[in-house]
């Protein structure tokens, strides 16, 4: 098994080595088991990466940690450390609908796919609060309406599409329950011809969508 976890925002911090060693030996001690990629939570705290690689040269072998990543939101933010010394991990949305992340250049091996079920939005026409705005439940049942036009179970659609990309490494998925993990273990992937529905998806969307921060 691959483990990873995060440290931490940095945002109010006045001594930023200590709490990072803090966050980290909290997750150790709650994990019980090594780390293979430690990630900032928040990217821009990524830049002590950059100025202060002495301390994280320092904090992997102190800790038996394999690899040093970033959680990022644009693509921008993985561009930003392309003068980083560190052979960096990427955890970053990457879905049907958000393939912003395709043409950026990251390390083979360290690129791990989140939002693969857009908070919820792609894996079930149903998920999103009553009270969400009227424009994202329009476009979550457009999306939904689509699936069941094609016959195309959303879930199985939504990770066959990461396991059929060679841009992605590995990818995370949430989930609720047991029951909920033993139903995707047991789906059989698409393959990709039937992916074709992909280049067909002109679903009208503000690109704000793309960002759960944004469903306000």
């Amino acid at each position: 098994a691959i483990v990873l976890t995060k440290i931490t925002s940095l945002k109010s911090s006045t001594d930023y080595q200590q709490d990072i060693r803090a966050s980290l030996e909290s997750s150790l001690n709650n994990l019980t088991c090594p780390v293979e990629v430690l990630f900032f939570h928040n990217p821009a705290d990524s830049g002590l990466l950059l100025n202060d690689p002495q301390f994280f040269e320092k904090l992997l072998p102190d800790y038996s940690i394999s690899t040093l990543g970033v959680s990022v939101y644009e693509p921008q933010e993985v561009e930003n450390l392309a003068a980083c010394k560190f052979e960096l991990a990427f955890q970053f949305p990457y879905n049907v609908l958000d393939r912003r992340f395709e043409q950026i250049s990251m390390q083979k091996g360290k690129r791990y796919a989140r939002s693969v079920f857009l908070q919820g939005l792609l894996a079930s026409p149903n998920c999103l609060r009553p009270d969400a705005p009227e424009d994202l439940l329009k476009f979550q049942k457009e999306y939904h309406d689509i699936m069941a036009y094609h016959h195309l179970h959303p879930v199985n659609f939504a990770i066959s599409f990461e396991a059929l990309n060679d841009v992605v490494d590995y990818f995370l998925i949430g989930v609720d329950s047991a029951k909920q993990l033993k139903d995707i273990l047991v789906l059989k992937p698409y393959e990709q011809k039937d992916m074709a529905i992909l280049e067909k998806l002109q679903l009208k969307t503000d690109g704000k969508w793309l960002d759960p921060r944004e469903w306000n």
